[in-house]
């Protein structure tokens, strides 16, 4: 536990000398998620997500992105994960005019499969762990919108040498920590405290400039109604390093969670 503790915070303090470096710009966000696991069997669930991204604010979108899943629990410290994601996002923020089109100045869409193995650590006195590795395989649309006035629905390839969707590959590392605030345990109607740091790396032959892609640092506050459900009210802050490895982007990101989950496996005993 104490090696899995300094490696993040080697990580942290490695991207926070990266956020020093220029050709970077600030920008404020606002992002409304909902997250469910619900249980299918005592091994089986449903994992379902929306979430609502925007920029400057909440003032212009950002993005939008909807998960599935199907979970399986191989005991109580260990589960796995397979599902698809659509991922639909908007030209936001300074560097959609400032660098070229094929990094940020236009919608695109994005299909995604993705594959997950999640870790509960034993916790520690009031402290609870949880890490989080993810595998993504990414469908992202190569086309762009050239339509004018008279012919407002005119796409051709952004990259024709990738075809209609250019594959990606990246992988993701999250290390979690809550601790209940309120009450020795994590019950019913309890104030906790929300800590965690995920970094993301490009794998494969398309990676040129960028092999590290982004990191999330959060921190927040939760309130846990049952164990199913929970609010969670945080700062997250998202550096970027964009596809020409020149230009980065750290985003002030306000967070509002919220996790519902549902025991489906009551109507299947019935």
């Amino acid at each position: 536990m104490k090696k899995l503790i300094y490696l993040n915070l080697f990580v942290f303090f490695t991207i926070f000398n990266l956020s020093a470096q220029t050709n970077k710009v600030d920008q404020f966000n606002g992002w409304i998620f909902y997250t469910g696991n619900h249980k299918l069997s005592d091994k089986w669930g449903l994992h379902t997500e929306y979430q609502f991204r925007r920029n400057d604010g909440f003032s212009s979108p950002m993005q939008n992105q909807v998960r599935l899943g199907i979970d399986y629990n191989i005991n109580k410290s260990y589960s796995t994960s397979i599902g698809w994601s659509y991922i639909e996002t908007f030209a936001y923020g300074d560097f959609a005019e400032e660098i070229p089109s094929k990094y940020n100045n236009y919608k695109f869409n994005e299909q995604r499969i993705w594959e997950q193995f999640i870790i509960k650590h034993e916790h520690v006195g009031r402290f609870h762990y949880d890490s989080r590795f993810r595998l993504e395989q990414r469908w992202i649309a190569s086309f762009k919108n050239f339509g004018t006035a008279s012919e407002p629905s005119f796409f051709r390839y952004d990259d024709p040498a990738e075809g209609l969707w250019k594959y990606r590959n990246r992988a993701r590392y999250r290390f979690r920590m809550q601790v209940p605030l309120t009450k020795s345990e994590m019950k019913d109607n309890t104030l906790f405290l929300v800590a965690a740091d995920e970094i993301f790396v490009n794998l494969g032959g398309h990676v040129t400039s960028n092999v590290f892609d982004q990191n999330r640092l959060y921190l927040a506050l939760g309130w846990r109604f049952t164990k199913d459900t929970n609010i969670q009210l945080g700062y997250m802050n998202q550096f970027i390093e964009k596809g020409d490895g020149l230009h980065k982007e750290n985003n002030h990101t306000m967070q509002v969670a919220l996790t519902h989950n549902i025991d489906f496996s009551k109507l299947f005993k019935k």
